[in-house]
């Protein structure tokens, strides 16, 4: 251990701090020791249009931890194709004009507690949340919610990668973002780059079966690389199976640095110079 800390200049990008406590985990606690151990932070995100108040109380006293505000593509209501995605429990369908009055509630928000970025925002066909035409509407207001707002946004891209690259094509936004647990699409990366966006991996980088994506992370320009969690979700290993948390993004920088073939130390300075640009746009 250094005389810094275990945890010193290292960052987590994603997670989520409300679903971590619905899990019954013991969240302040980790970040405590985090930032006794030399932790930067990261940027808690959201799961609705309506959190930003209750993160903004519960995140106060923690200032090194950024909030992200959005709608998500979930919140395009119960798939009007497929099953009920069984996380998020979401069970109705929305009218547009739900959707719409919605976004307002999240136009609001943004603005009366400065959130400091749009996100996570994006497309979601593996559970296909209401209509593409729903999903598109959401992403879409909010992607120029950015540009007329100086912000960076976060992205969700799950099966819908053609989709979202002509979206960020046409809508930039004009300070880009962060292409957030990348899925390892090259064209999406590619374009992303392209637009001024950082790429960013979890913890399902370090999974066996992922070589593929640990070859794109070699693609990756270093001053455009993130690494994050996601927690509660996707557990790098060895704790794959568990509830992911803002601790284990050191497997995350372990198995990024092995495969770029560079000191830990090294990504490290990379990776936070990397985030300290994104929150300074």
């Amino acid at each position: 251990m250094s005389d810094f800390g275990r945890f010193h200049r290292i960052l987590d990008s994603h997670f989520h701090t409300q679903s971590m406590l619905q899990r019954g985990m013991d969240v302040f606690s980790i970040y405590n020791m985090l930032f006794s151990e030399g932790f930067i932070g990261g940027i808690d995100i959201g799961c609705n249009h309506h959190d930003l108040p209750e993160r903004y109380e519960l995140l106060k006293d923690y200032p090194q931890i950024l909030l992200s505000g959005a709608m998500g593509p979930w919140e395009a209501g119960v798939s009007e194709t497929k099953p009920t995605e069984p996380e998020l429990g979401i069970q109705n369908v929305k009218s547009i004009s739900q959707i719409e009055e919605e976004l307002e509630i999240l136009k609001a928000n943004l603005i009366r507690y400065n959130a400091a970025f749009i996100g996570e925002i994006g497309l979601d066909y593996y559970w296909d949340y209401g209509t593409h035409e729903k999903q598109h509407l959401i992403f879409e207001t909010q992607m120029k919610w950015a540009s007329e707002m100086g912000k960076c946004v976060l992205i969700h891209d799950r099966d819908a990668d053609d989709d979202t690259i002509d979206v960020i094509r046409r809508l930039g936004p004009s300070k880009g973002g962060v292409i957030h647990c990348f899925n390892g699409c090259e064209a999406l990366m590619t374009t992303a780059l392209e637009h001024n966006y950082f790429i960013s991996f979890a913890g399902n980088l370090t999974f066996k079966k992922n070589e593929n994506l640990r070859e794109l992370l070699k693609k990756v320009p270093l001053d455009r690389l993130l690494l994050e969690t996601d927690s509660p979700y996707l557990t790098p290993v060895p704790f794959r199976g568990k509830d992911n948390s803002p601790a284990y993004v050191i497997h995350t920088f372990a198995c990024a640095a092995q495969t770029l073939g560079m000191p830990l130390e090294e990504l490290t300075e990379h990776i936070s110079l990397n985030y300290k640009q994104l929150c300074s746009r």
